[in-house]
């Protein structure tokens, strides 16, 4: 185990800049896509960056672009990379994904100006920023700033509101450059420090490895539900699942901060060579920076919602059941930040209690974050574990779902059942895992997928609706800004949308690449375990369909510009077909592989 400080080299601190910077670049070069395509103004990204920012967001992205252009070599200067630097460094056929081969290149450009003799202004910038960002993590004194506070909506925007509709809002809150880089590096830290504390029954945001070498994921969890339920085959399953209301917004700080010590006082006895004093300090400044019942806007700041044009937002709360575990919440701090560094980490510090009261068990428990399973071959130890862990979580003053019993979770109507508050459930059980008829239940959904009592694996509704959805907005955003000013071809125009809607499904691949393994963050690689069953077919198959749909159709809507026009010849219409459908991606290959 590494010192603390070890974790703050100019290296990693380097790194940490160039990942930022790089992920701006993809934002920014979506908007350039969007901006090539029309002359219309409300495109042009330019425009924008000069005007005044309407809000705290705006004005903190605007100064960390400004920013990063003094530490940084300009975009121009960036070196391109060899043929053999784009590809992986263990793999000869697979490619760099564009956000790779964009930091490799910002790293190495960095690098070879630091042997040279005479230094440009940037670079001596970006060493004094380095220098500055190591003294402030080794400094006692250092306090996390009350964060930027931007509401992501939950769900589309809703321009016209019914009396009692709200916009629903996320409260995702946003640090400052250094406090950003000495957080990730504190989390990686305390994550490698506390991790085999934690049971195996935990499988989000660790640093454990599964039987590949790679680090654990959602697609781990389900492997072991395959395996336990092909261990179990003609036994009756019972399932217990558990979704919680606001969790991210309801940890307590207290409860927190003794677990922490708990965590931190074996970790002293196991490595003792370790000084932890800094991390400690990080760790608690991090918490106290801010309260989700003391710090997110109302609703009735309007002035902070009309700054976002967000009619009627609302952080929404659990304020209607507060009094369960708290007399007086004013008097106390609820709610850690979302989308800050340490906040997956103190997921796992708080709800390892409950993981510790239920794991090693004959039965399988697994949580992902927030969320929980339980499958047993026994009712009565599902429902005894299941309260188990209800009075976990109520210790915790964590608010669950209710649990919807097997009675709520299906509906009789003239000798046939309905099973639509079943879907509707969000914690469920104990309920039979079998077949329809025999007062069961045929699915259970967990972490993006479902899966059946004969172990077929389909996408879960919300995220296959979800996908669709996407699609939706990808067509819809080009045609919006190539209504008015189109000045691209209208084949560029069709192609860019194509291309948006690939790359997001099943990566960025062409015809010279589209066998290889694909690493992108893509759809397809998020439910690579998807399994050849008539319910996944008919799944990828309507995605496939949804996507040419929605392509052909902007094709036939979308007219030539007049000033393209006879000018040159027509462009062929590609067919972007098998080698970059869902389904081939995902279950053809697949298939041929078994």
């Amino acid at each position: 185990m590494r010192q603390f400080e070890n974790y703050f080299t100019e290296n990693e601190i380097l790194r940490q800049i160039c990942k930022i910077r790089v992920k701006l670049a993809k934002s920014k070069s979506k908007k350039h896509l969007l901006h090539l395509l029309t002359s219309s103004s409300n495109y042009n990204y330019h425009l924008k960056s000069n005007k005044t920012p309407n809000n705290d967001f705006e004005q903190y992205q605007c100064d960390l672009m400004v920013f990063l252009r003094t530490i940084l070599p300009p975009r121009k200067k960036w070196i391109n990379l060899g043929e053999n630097s784009r590809r992986k460094s263990n793999s000869r056929n697979e490619f760099l994904t564009s956000n790779d081969k964009n930091f490799y290149s910002l790293l190495k450009t960095i690098k070879v100006h630091s042997k040279k003799d005479l230094k440009e202004q940037w670079y001596l910038d970006l060493q004094k920023f380095i220098y500055e960002t190591l003294e402030l993590s080794k400094n006692k004194s250092f306090s996390i700033t009350k964060p930027v506070i931007f509401p992501k909506l939950k769900e589309k925007l809703k321009e016209k509101l019914d009396e009692g509709e709200v916009n629903e809002c996320r409260p995702i809150c946003i640090f400052s450059l250094k406090e950003r880089i000495i957080l990730s590096a504190t989390n990686k830290f305390l994550t490698q420090l506390f991790d085999e504390h934690f049971q195996d029954s935990s499988f989000a945001f660790r640093s454990k490895k599964n039987s590949e070498n790679i680090i654990l994921s959602h697609h781990d969890c389900i492997n072991d539900i395959l395996k336990f339920r092909n261990a179990n085959k003609g036994t009756d399953l019972y399932i217990a699942e558990c979704d919680m209301k606001k969790f991210y917004d309801t940890v307590n700080h207290k409860i927190v901060k003794s677990l922490f010590t708990d965590l931190i006082t074996k970790s002293k006895i196991l490595y003792p060579e370790l000084n932890l004093d800094n991390s400690i300090h990080i760790f608690e400044t991090y918490l106290d920076c801010f309260a989700f019942n003391i710090n997110v806007p109302k609703s009735s700041d309007i002035k902070y919602w009309n700054s976002y044009r967000i009619p009627k937002g609302e952080f929404s709360w659990i304020g209607n059941v507060v009094s369960d575990h708290y007399s007086d919440i004013t008097i106390e701090r609820v709610g850690v930040p979302q989308g800050g560094a340490l906040s997956g980490l103190i997921a796992n510090i708080y709800l390892n209690y409950a993981d510790t009261l239920l794991s090693g068990k004959t039965f399988l428990y697994q949580r992902f974050c927030d969320d929980m399973i339980i499958i047993s071959e026994d009712l009565q130890e599902c429902t005894s574990a299941k309260e188990i862990y209800e009075n976990a979580l109520n210790e915790l003053k964590l608010f669950p779902h209710n649990f919807k019993s097997e009675n709520e979770l299906m509906e009789i109507k003239d000798n046939e059942i309905n099973y639509k508050p079943f879907w509707k459930g969000k914690s469920k059980g104990p309920y039979k895992w079998g077949e329809i008829g025999e007062n069961s239940f045929p699915w259970i959904g967990f972490v993006g997928y479902e899966i059946n009592f004969l172990g077929e694996i389909r996408v879960r509704k919300r995220s296959f609706e979800k996908e669709l959805q996407k699609q939706k907005a990808v067509i819809k955003e080009i045609k919006n800004a190539i209504e008015n000013g189109m000045r691209k071809s209208k084949g560029t125009a069709t192609e860019s949308a194509i291309n948006r809607l690939i790359g997001m499904s099943v990566g960025r691949i062409g015809m010279d690449n589209f066998n290889e393994v694909s690493t992108d963050m893509c759809w397809k690689n998020g439910f690579k375990l998807l399994n050849f069953n008539k319910h996944s077919i008919i799944q990828i198959k309507h995605l496939d369909r949804n996507r040419s749909k929605l392509y052909y159709k902007l094709l036939k809507q979308v007219e030539e510009p007049e000033i393209i026009k006879d000018k040159k010849p027509k462009r062929q219409i590609i067919k972007y077909n098998k080698p970059f459908s869902y389904y081939y991606q995902i279950l053809e290959r697949q298939k041929k592989m078994d």
